[in-house]
Order: C-alpha cells, then structure tokens, then sequence
C-alpha cells in the first residue's frame, strides 16, 4: 500500500516535470498516452489474453536528424498486466484465478517513420513501427483463486524487463493510435515446479512466470 500511495503521489509529478521540460527544448516532442491492456502470463498453466487493465503515462521524443526517419522516444507508464481464468461450472470447469501486476514502467524505443513531412514532424499522417525495452517496478500484487486470496508461494520479481515492439499511426499532428506487444525478457517469478509448461521461455530461459500483453492506446501529442 505504501508504494502504491507513493506511486499516486510522484507519479503525476514525474510526468509533469518530463513534459515540461520537453516542451520547453523546441528540438523536443512531448504528449500523453492512454490505453487499454489485454495480458496473459506464460507459466501460470492458463492461455488467452483474458485479463483486462489500464496503460497510462507520458513520452517525449527527439528525431535523430531534421532529415532522419528515425524518432527515440522515453516514456514514464503506469501499467497494470496479469492474468485471468474465469470458471465455467456449465462446461464442469470449476478453475478461478485471477492475477493482477502494477507497474510503473519506463519504456526507450526507437521509432522508424514510413511518411515523414517536415522537420517539425507536423505535416503528413505518420505510419511507424517502434521497438524498445522498458523496465518496470513492481508497485502492487494480487493473487486469487476460488478460495480467496493466495499466500506465501514463490515472491515475484520486483522488476520486469520486457522487450516491445509495436505499429503507430497518427492521423493528425497531435493525434495517433498505437498497439504494441509486450513480453518479459526474465521470469517475473521464478520457479520449477509442475505448474510450469515448456513453451519456448522454458527452453531458452528458466521456467516461470513471464508477462505476455497487448496493449491498445491513444496518443496525444502537443
């Protein structure tokens, strides 16, 4: 709880000092984004993007070059993943799970521009693809079942490093659409029990718990 309160606190002061900053440095671009999350976790024995949560935050961006079709970009998110098996008692499946993660996460990805205008970046729609890394603290945790509230068991990690790729598409100077996925480079939670399937993260990695998301946003840029 305490996180979390601090996170509500310096959260909205984070994001307020990196926009104003941004727009104060003309060579910067600076927006807001929100969004929709759809998630699962590989390792936990369900499938399916089941699990419902919000994506929040803000960005700033800098352009390689006047000319380039290269864009970096630095984001401070609030995000929420996990997963979510609802039972079905009609088909005799009984299972109930429920997991929520909250972090707070910061994104670096590079943006490759398939239409660029001027160098302001104000002219035409943009069509991009994005690639990063982000790293996320983990604020808040839940764990449920159909006997309530999980205790104990394997801790999860408190950072999550994920690789993300994604498709852009502004349809105006200051509005764009984004979706990207997001997958967890190292186990959130780590492990070797039974409850784990050998997917490929298991062959290539360590078994465990690995955020796998998709995310749906809007963004405004100033």
């Amino acid at each position: 709880m305490i996180r979390l309160f601090v996170l509500c606190t310096l959260f909205p002061i984070a994001i307020g000092i990196m926009l104003c900053t941004a727009l104060r440095a003309q060579q910067f671009k600076a927006g807001v984004v929100a969004g929709m999350v759809t998630s699962q976790v590989d390792g936990d024995t369900y499938s399916g993007y089941s699990k419902a949560g919000l994506f929040a935050g803000g960005f700033v961006s800098k352009r390689f070059s006047s000319e380039s079709k290269w864009t970096a970009l630095f984001e401070i998110t609030y995000i929420q993943k996990g997963s979510r098996k609802v039972p079905h008692p009609d088909k005799g499946d009984f299972a109930d799970y429920k997991l929520k993660l909250d972090y707070a996460e910061v994104p670096l990805l590079v943006k490759y521009d398939f239409a660029v205008s001027d160098s302001s970046g104000e002219g035409k729609m943009n069509f991009a693809v994005l690639g990063g890394i982000a790293v996320g603290a983990l604020v808040n945790f839940e764990e449920s079942d159909a006997f309530g509230v999980v205790i104990g068991g394997t801790p999860f990690q408190k950072t999550d490093i994920s690789y993300l790729l994604g498709l852009s598409y502004f349809v105006s100077k200051h509005i764009g659409f984004e979706v990207r996925t997001i997958y967890s480079i190292v186990p959130v939670r780590k492990g070797g029990s039974s409850t784990y399937y050998q997917n490929w993260t298991y062959k290539f990695f360590k078994p465990g718990y690995y955020n796998n998301l998709l995310v749906f946003s809007l963004r405004y840029r100033f």
